[in-house]
């Protein structure tokens, strides 16, 4: 049988599931399922394949799902099949259209933007003060 996966790289077929931390010099390809930790030179998740954890690459491809943490050094592809959610990082994005990217995404190199916490917001104005009833005068005591 010819060998038609090259060297460093990983062809994760239909069908099949696999569990644990795998780092890959080269391609990895998953039309099947993969959970933990995987980081790769390219990772290209076809149209039934899924991840499930931490994927590192320089290159990302998704037609299928991928999920947890997703790091893409240099691009990440979302194909119109291709549904992403988690926290995400990239350097460069495209989305086509009908593909789903969800989460936390932020863009290499710039600063996630801050936003308010509930208790730093500012507080609504409080409505005005009802005026203070006077007390009842004191009896004169120099009138007879």
């Amino acid at each position: 049988m010819a060998d038609s996966n090259p060297q460093g790289s990983l062809l994760v077929g239909e069908g099949v599931y696999m569990k644990g931390t795998m780092e890959v010099p080269g391609v990895a390809s998953v039309d099947g399922k993969v959970e933990g930790k995987l980081t790769a030179e390219t990772v290209l998740i076809q149209s039934n394949g899924a991840i499930d954890g931490q994927t590192t690459a320089n290159h990302i491809r998704v037609a299928g799902s991928l999920t947890d943490t997703s790091v893409a050094n240099r691009t990440l592809v979302v194909e119109s099949s291709g549904v992403i959610a988690g926290s995400i990082t990239y350097a460069e994005l495209e989305i086509k259209k009908g593909g789903s990217l969800q989460g936390s995404i932020l863009k290499i190199g710039q600063t996630p933007p801050s936003f308010p916490r509930k208790a730093d917001a500012p507080a609504a104005p409080a409505a005005p003060a009802a005026p203070a009833a006077e007390a009842p005068a004191a009896p004169d005591s120099t009138a007879t």
